[in-house]
């Protein structure tokens, strides 16, 4: 899990492309020999356009968690002085004293915990990204409410470091999959995005990359089968049991222990997710991009969160792990 890049002013633009990104590139036009992971990251899937979630989606929530929780910590604190056991609500001016003391010396971290807060709640209750196959075209609701467009051809993929200066020792080193929309001279990244779903392990990015660029490349036939699961926030906030679904999406495929040694700390979680999703605003594509998007009535891949299952497969996650452990 990695939040460095939360904000989007984090992405580094108009500047040159790295001698690291030029070596992890994704070819739009190589075909890798691996198994495609579409790593239950489709909201829709048709044979016009294919709808992901974002980059931090199944992290939503731990940071709001967080900010509420420090930030409810001294007023619970002062609570328990002064008005537990008697309940007493007439304070000396010695104790309100001491209470403005320490809200005044607590206020810098508040800030902090507000500003932390802010990258998740009152915003948007996902960031979309849309593959068009028919226009050959990308669309991407950005972490600051703009919504960008490229042609796929003209994006350059790669995978790269979630940590800009990593040290050893100072924890696993995260990588994603990063998209650059480059100026006309192909060497300065303009502005940036991420594809869903981070790994210490950059080759199962690869098996991410290439359910993308299969269904770009050869059509919603060569990955239609590859699709599980969709979430279905494409038009409303996800239910309390949906959010702490997609929390679960981070145990997906470890060992049964962990998973239920870990179940507690994701149900505190799903506390926060509710609040950021809540106070957060449904995305909405204009007009103009929907008119370009248009389904056929019998289109024979189309896919939304109405054919789920009644539960979650977890044997495409298995599959990928093996072969990579290969």
């Amino acid at each position: 899990m990695n939040y460095q890049d939360i904000s989007q002013k984090s992405y580094p633009v108009n500047r040159m492309l790295t001698a690291e990104e030029r070596q992890n590139q994704l070819r739009q036009k190589e075909r890798l020999d691996i198994t495609p992971f579409y790593n239950a990251s489709t909201v829709k899937f048709n044979s016009t356009y294919m709808e992901l979630v974002d980059r931090w989606f199944i992290y939503r929530g731990y940071v709001t968690f967080g900010s509420l929780l420090f930030s409810c910590f001294p007023i619970v604190l002062l609570s328990l002085v002064f008005f537990y056991p008697t309940w007493h609500f007439t304070l000396t001016s010695q104790e309100l004293m001491v209470i403005g003391i320490v809200c005044i010396a607590y206020s810098p971290l508040w800030a902090y915990l507000v500003w932390m807060l802010l990258k998740e709640s009152f915003r948007w209750t996902h960031y979309p990204i849309r593959f068009n196959y028919r226009k050959r075209m990308v669309y991407v609701f950005c972490l600051d409410g703009v919504i960008r467009s490229a042609k796929w051809d003209d994006l350059f993929f790669t995978i790269s470091r979630c940590r800009r200066s990593y040290t050893p020792g100072s924890g696993p080193q995260i990588w994603d999959i990063r998209g650059h929309a480059l100026k006309a001279d192909r060497k300065t990244v303009e502005w940036t995005f991420a594809l869903h779903g981070d790994s210490e392990d950059p080759r199962q990015l690869k098996n991410c990359w290439e359910f993308v660029r299969r269904y770009m490349e050869e059509g919603p036939k060569a990955v239609y089968s590859d699709v599980h699961w969709c979430h279905d926030v494409a038009s409303r906030r996800e239910t309390f049991r949906e959010g702490l679904f997609a929390l679960n999406l981070n145990l997906n495929g470890l060992p049964r222990l962990i998973q239920y040694i870990s179940a507690p700390v994701v149900w505190l979680i799903s506390i926060g997710r509710v609040f950021a999703i809540r106070t957060s605003k449904i995305p909405q594509w204009p007009a103009a991009i929907e008119a370009k998007c248009r389904i056929d009535a019998s289109d024979p891949y189309q896919r939304t969160a109405a054919q789920n299952p009644a539960k979650f497969p977890t044997d495409p996650v298995s599959v990928v792990r093996e072969q990579i452990s290969q």
